[in-house]
């Protein structure tokens, strides 16, 4: 059995500046800027001590805060208790009460941040990124998350204005085999990404897929994956999560349809939906047909057919997936086992567990 992730949590670090420019937080040296996003930036950083590199995700403190403000004022609402199941805590389904009450009782920043370091630190898989450190400055604006370096970078960089160049038939499968056990990993411990998308897979310098960014994840009361609120990239959403009021729906079945817009830009090199705006979008991918261009082998187009399945109750399981035969080249390559790629069971994130998540 895999043990848990060894993560290092260091609160008070200091930032200086090295002889040559560049930022340093303790031990970590920062490079060059290679991704941005809604709340920070993620740095190439260099470990003085071992010069290994580190993917170094920097949060701003002030944006973590105003969008925890805006959670718990939607949270405290006369709706904000229905529902089954486990809400969105910390970027998790961590349980809002919970999360927001860990977020209240103290004012250590870390605090933001402790849901996705409490199920990253319980995660262990060949196909899940690592977090190593997580660090922050008590004097400045920023905490800082250092990951394993993925150093292939995204899968495929596709988006509803550009357009790249396909991978092969064999090069797809390959990706997206790994892909497969990373998620199935994540369902069998009851949790969703709810983010699929080539942005999220990274590869590294070995080409093995590291599925990243748990940050709008939820773990799940065991065997209760349904969820209510949309999350994650429209271009990449199920049908099911574009339509208004939507009530409760699978979050893994969700999962498994962003794996099939995955698949088809992977072979196509654009993406099946594209729209000027957000509502035309949603329509199209709740109802729209898909075109399939001519020249895919049949096994292929059968998968992309079951995997981008307007109706969750008939879409393809993730059991049925990996025994597909496009997947395993009618069965001449299975998968590993399911017991065997999972045999690092996670245990429910716990209020503890984002308490101590950062000690």
């Amino acid at each position: 059995r895999r043990p848990p992730s060894i993560v290092v949590e260091t609160l008070g670090a200091s930032t200086t500046e090295t002889k040559d420019g560049h930022r340093k937080i303790n031990h970590y040296v920062l490079k060059k800027e290679i991704g941005r996003g809604a709340f920070g930036t993620v740095h190439l950083g260099i470990d003085t001590l071992t010069n290994t590199e580190y993917a170094i995700k920097e949060f701003s403190k002030s944006r973590l805060r105003r969008k925890e403000r805006s959670e718990m004022l939607r949270n405290s609402g006369p709706r904000a208790s229905r529902g089954r199941g486990r809400g969105r805590g910390i970027g998790l389904g961590i349980g809002r009460e919970t999360a927001a009450a860990v977020c209240s009782s103290s004012g250590n920043p870390l605090d933001l941040v402790r849901g996705e370091v409490a199920i990253l630190k319980k995660l262990n898989h060949p196909n899940v990124v690592k977090l190593h450190e997580v660090l922050d400055d008590p004097n400045d604006d920023s905490i800082y998350m250092a990951f394993e370096m993925a150093h292939k970078g995204v899968l495929m960089d596709v988006s509803l204005d550009h357009v790249a160049t396909p991978y092969s038939n064999d090069q797809a499968r390959h990706y997206f085999r790994e892909m497969i056990l990373g998620i199935e990993y994540l369902h069998n411990n009851d949790i969703a990404h709810r983010d699929i998308k080539p942005d999220n897979l990274l590869l590294s310098q070995d080409d093995v897929l590291k599925i990243v960014d748990f940050g709008v994840s939820e773990m799940f009361v065991k065997g209760n994956d349904k969820i209510t609120k949309s999350a994650g990239s429209p271009a990449f959403m199920a049908p099911e999560l574009c339509r208004a009021n939507h009530g409760e729906i699978s979050a893994k079945a969700a999962d498994i349809w962003s794996m099939g817009v995955t698949l088809y830009t992977l072979v196509y090199g654009h993406l099946p939906f594209i729209a000027s705006n957000l509502l035309d979008l949603m329509n199209a991918i709740d109802h729209d047909d898909i075109n399939f261009a001519d020249g895919l082998e049949g096994d292929l187009l059968d998968l992309l057919h079951r995997l981008l399945d307007k109706n969750p109750d008939t879409r393809i399981t993730m059991r049925q997936l990996r025994q597909h035969a496009w997947v395993t080249q009618r069965g001449t390559d299975p998968l590993i086992s399911e017991e065997e790629n999972c045999e690092m069971v996670v245990t429910e994130v716990t209020a503890d567990d984002i308490r101590n998540a950062i000690s």
